[in-house]
């Protein structure tokens, strides 16, 4: 988990970037250990941190539901050619061939 602290000021004196008042506290797996990193960062790096970061997870969840609207659309389909392969009299093989490739696809 992330942990962010605002250093006072006596942890900031004889600093020579003393506008990194922020500490940002990452902890990193590595194997078996836990290690946590520290950054210090200004409160406008902070601010600019968490707008690029909402700009990434919201183009991503924009991708993920792209992407789950497009299997859904296939999957639509594949269920139609099978609908309508069961209902015909002699049944299609080819068509039901792709039917079952494209669910194999998708599992």
């Amino acid at each position: 988990m992330l942990t962010l602290r605002l250093l006072p000021e006596d942890e900031l004196a004889g600093v020579a970037d003393p506008e990194r008042c922020v500490e940002l506290a990452v902890p990193r797996g590595i194997e078996d250990r836990i290690t946590v990193r520290t950054l210090r960062l200004t409160p406008a790096d902070l601010v600019r941190l968490r707008t690029e970061t909402d700009v990434a997870l919201a183009d991503i969840r924009n991708e993920v539901m792209r992407a789950e609207a497009a299997w859904r659309q296939r999957l639509e389909e594949w269920h139609a050619d099978g609908r309508a392969a069961v209902e015909a009299n002699e049944p299609d093989m080819a068509l039901l061939s792709r039917v079952l490739e494209g669910l194999r696809a998708s599992v």
